[in-house]
């Protein structure tokens, strides 16, 4: 006997105790702040959307082509908005500038949603054989159209600091 414990009651004491000591260390682990996201990985993929949109650009007589490139840098630039959001939501402190950059991101997005449902929307009526029927005027407003939302989503983006 230890301390006039019997050995049975003293191993359920100690089972107790650290039964205790594991409730208490997973309270405080649930209670800690969420992981922030690394802000240069959201710039990297600021970054890549940019140039995502860029390549759209370019690749505009490729409807296809630039659908892909198109929803590819909304995916990129959702993701490093939604890493934003997350860091501010955990932050002690409030970045001034978190609300202008949510609203260009924002405004971005939205740009590159209407860039992507035209060029959805077009695909057939662009082929070659539609444009001769048709005539290159509607086929050349419509790019016009979607160079003009990708033009704005590419300067907005840029403007974004993280």
């Amino acid at each position: 006997m230890f301390f006039g414990v019997p050995p049975g009651l003293r191993y359920s004491c100690l089972g107790v105790a650290l039964l205790l000591t594991l409730l208490a260390s997973a309270s405080a682990v649930a209670q800690a702040p969420r992981p922030q996201y690394d802000v240069a990985e959201l710039q990297r993929k600021v970054q890549r959307s940019a140039e995502l949109q860029r390549q759209a650009l370019q690749s505009l007589a490729d409807p296809r082509k630039a659908e892909s490139l198109v929803r590819e840098a909304w995916t990129e630039l959702r993701a490093a908005q939604h890493g934003m959001i997350l860091n501010a939501s955990s932050a002690k402190f409030v970045d001034p500038l978190f609300e202008m950059n949510k609203r260009r991101a924002d405004q971005a997005l939205s740009h590159l949603q209407l860039a992507g449902d035209a060029l959805a929307s077009q695909k057939g009526v662009t082929s070659p054989r539609a444009q001769q029927e048709e005539g290159a005027p509607a086929a050349s407003s419509y790019v016009d159209g979607v160079r003009q939302h990708l033009e704005q989503a590419v300067r907005l983006t840029d403007g974004l600091t993280l």
